[in-house]
């Protein structure tokens, strides 16, 4: 049985009021009134919101979680995590101290989400996200939700909103150094909540967590990463990278136990001034939403 317009039309409607230019389109090629009957296709949901046509042959209701899998940017770790990179609603800890790769290899894996189709949001708790690096890596930030709350309360909040609403297919959450004595609680549940609508979820953890949030984290998620920088990468005098290695603590997706060395080189100047460019089309070309508090600052929710 084809499936109808009206609903696809209507959320496409309602997408376009709510998020602008940021709003998801049909990417088929064809008319949007066109019909099967009339030569034309219906697209299929890919990722969490972009739609677009499916592979010929391929079914649109398959609900194999191993059916979508983006890779995590580093061919090296796609190889030892078993499904080559992470399937459809997996849920992983990134772990790390300073200068330690975790970062950039969140960034990389929301890239290659974003190309897989899927709109991520970025919970930045830790207020640490660099949108120059974010373009270097290769995130496209018209499809990244930015969300900084006044407290860590209304961050998962909204992040829980986000879940609910099926709006992302990624959700990262970076949690700062000290986190709030009620983080492993909303974890757990962001957590739960993230399988529940089979959304990718993904924890940037410092090492100086709490021990009781580290053993919840670690009981609650399917994969565990552990970095840790090993050495500098020179050229001449100059360091312009570093060697990580990862472990894979915990693989419920795969075989745990391995390890792998990652370069991971800086951007280059040439490669930051492109990243600026991009930087400054994307941010003059989204909305910004923003909601002011009286004494509490002015927490934001930036399309991007």
């Amino acid at each position: 049985m084809d499936r109808p317009r009206e609903p696809l039309q209507s959320a496409l409607a309602t997408l376009q009021t709510r998020w602008g230019s940021a709003a998801v389109r049909l990417g088929d090629g064809r008319p949007t009134g066109a019909s099967p009957a009339a030569g034309g296709t219906i697209p299929a949901v890919h990722g969490a919101l972009a739609l677009a046509v499916l592979p010929e042959g391929q079914p649109t209701d398959s609900t194999d979680p191993w059916a979508e899998v983006i890779s995590t940017g580093f061919p090296a770790l796609d190889a030892i995590l078993g499904p080559a990179g992470l399937p459809a609603a997996a849920s992983a800890v990134i772990r790390g101290g300073p200068s330690s790769g975790k970062t950039t290899l969140a960034l990389r894996c929301i890239a290659e989400a974003q190309a897989g189709g899927d709109i991520v949001a970025y919970l930045d708790l830790a207020r640490t996200f660099d949108p120059l690096e974010a373009v270097g890596r290769g995130v496209d930030l018209r499809w990244l939700l930015i969300v900084r709350p006044a407290d860590a309360a209304e961050g998962f909040a909204l992040a829980g909103a986000l879940l609910s609403g099926r709006s992302v297919g990624l959700l990262v959450v970076d949690l700062p150094a000290r986190s709030q004595a009620r983080t492993e609680q909303q974890l757990r549940r962001l957590a739960a909540h993230a399988r529940r609508v089979g959304a990718r979820f993904i924890v940037l953890e410092p090492v100086s967590v709490a021990s009781t949030l580290q053993a919840a984290l670690a009981r609650d998620t399917g994969l565990r990463l552990e970095l840790e920088r090993r050495a500098w990468l020179r050229l001449g005098r100059d360091v312009v990278g570093q060697r990580t290695t990862v472990a894979v603590a915990k693989n419920r997706y795969g075989p745990p136990g391995r390890s792998v060395d990652l370069d991971i080189h800086y951007l280059a100047d040439g490669e930051r001034s492109i990243a600026a460019h991009r930087l400054a089309s994307a941010w003059h070309d989204a909305p910004a939403f923003e909601r002011d508090q009286p004494g509490r600052g002015a927490p934001r929710l930036v399309v991007a």
